[in-house]
């Protein structure tokens, strides 16, 4: 049944938390959670659900990390049960199983389902169009609401994290704490984002990089490429973005994305089988394809990037995991991501170049992690955006190792970290968590990579 507290919550849209008890199926565990909401916004009409989850070590000075899901339009939830949380759903969608790289193992999580929309957070209006400057607006008053009620916490360093549509929403949420520090204080140390949109025209232009570089592309089509659009026949720059006309440059665009996108791969991780279940959208793609000039079809929506979200859905969706979360009984069922959030999102910010040099400028450290299989934002694009920052390099790429095996490489950029993960893909800790735990442990307490 649900709690007297989230009944008046779904009906006033006060703030609450509640502490998790019992959760189903869930093993035995020396910390706490807490589920809860908070109302955001000019006139608290967005309430964004929150799942927070204390250090297994010494929370009271062990840092605060915020997780971000991208999209637009994904909810955070996924990542905590399948990627870095403590606790992994089973394929039953009934119990849960310890995850020994969970995050929380020595820094404390907060899990933000936003924007209002995404997963169990709502509007009370029923109106969630937003974009990106409302999105950190409203992620900032959310950040204020925790560091209110959880006033212990306040005085903690305090990290930004997320991925894919993240590398948007970290940097300018980022910039927002930085905007408002004489409003509130918080206590930021900086960010680390996986697989980040970072830049939309280098995200089009690496993208036919990977794909030649991976042997997806045909040779003499390619050196014909070259010569015929690329200017001075130089594919390193050459500026595949612009090219949007029906044309045989624009057509060798659209074809290298249909390979990516259509042609029976996985587009998160381009070595792994694809699996044709679940209800994720090709969300990628379709913005891909609208920024082509061309929208999608109908029958595109809604369509699998072959990913399975069964058994989290399942979990998530029970009547006991509702209840024990303080869930409004109103709400509909939860689901990964939200298509029509997504299609009206905002999109303001092609580029987040700006604001990561203002949060190096303002001390911050940084690091923008790749699995170098991911398709969906493949690594070239953030190693091109990291090296079009103008900071000085103090060591070139050279490998790391976790668990005595060559685990990826790192580019010191000084207080910026480039990292990639060999093997991985879009979501780097689900295929790699012990190799996740070392550079996120690295980042976080200035270890050797």
């Amino acid at each position: 049944m649900m709690s007297r507290l989230a009944v008046l919550s779904a009906v006033f849209g006060f703030c609450y938390s509640l502490q998790i008890q019992n959760l189903p199926g869930q093993p035995n565990a020396n910390f706490k959670q807490y589920s809860g909401y908070y109302s955001v916004g000019s006139d608290g009409n967005h309430q964004l659900h929150y799942w927070f989850i204390e250090s297994q070590s010494n929370p009271s000075t062990d840092p605060v990390l915020l997780w971000l899901t991208g999209g637009p339009g994904c909810s955070g939830l996924s990542a905590l049960l399948t990627e870095w949380g403590p606790f992994f759903v089973n394929a039953d969608g009934a119990t849960l199983r310890a995850n020994p790289y969970g995050w929380n193992r020595n820094a404390s999580v907060l899990v933000l389902e936003s924007p209002a929309g995404v997963g169990f957070s709502w509007s009370k209006s029923g109106d969630v169009s937003t974009g990106d400057d409302q999105t950190a607006s409203e992620n900032w008053d959310a950040l204020k609401a925790f560091f209110t009620e959880f006033s212990q916490y306040q005085k903690n360093d305090f990290y930004v994290t997320g991925e894919s549509y993240g590398g948007i929403y970290v940097p300018t949420l980022v910039q927002t704490i930085l905007d408002r520090q004489s409003q509130f204080q918080i206590n930021i140390k900086g960010f680390a984002i996986g697989n980040g949109l970072v830049d939309e025209d280098l995200g089009t232009d690496s993208i036919i990089q990977f794909l030649h570089k991976h042997g997806l592309i045909d040779q003499l089509t390619w050196q014909k490429i070259q010569q015929q659009c690329c200017p001075n026949a130089n594919t390193d720059d050459c500026p595949y973005h612009s090219f949007t006309k029906q044309d045989q440059c624009g057509n060798f665009v659209n074809n290298a994305a249909n390979t990516a996108w259509g042609g029976g791969l996985n587009p998160y991780n381009m070595y792994q089988d694809c699996t044709n279940q679940g209800q994720i959208p090709k969300r990628f793609a379709l913005d891909f394809k609208k920024r082509m000039g061309r929208l999608p079809k109908p029958e595109e929506l809604g369509t699998v990037p072959c990913m399975n979200e069964t058994a989290v859905t399942v979990y998530l969706n029970r009547r006991d995991v509702r209840s024990v979360l303080g869930i409004p009984g109103m709400l509909p069922d939860w689901s990964i991501c939200n298509d029509d959030l997504n299609e009206n999102y905002n999109r303001q910010y092609a580029t987040v170049g700006p604001q990561v040099k203002n949060a190096i400028t303002a001390g911050l450290k940084v690091m923008l992690y790749y699995g170098d299989i991911d398709m969906a934002c493949n690594f070239f694009m953030g190693q091109r955006f990291a090296a079009n920052l103008g900071l000085k390099q103090v060591a070139a790429k050279k490998s790391y190792h976790v668990d005595g095996q060559v685990a990826g490489f790192v580019t010191d950029w000084g207080q910026l970290k480039f990292v990639t993960v060999k093997g991985a893909g879009h979501m780097v800790p689900t295929d790699k968590p012990s190799v996740a735990f070392h550079i996120l442990d690295s980042f976080l307490n200035n270890k050797k990579f």
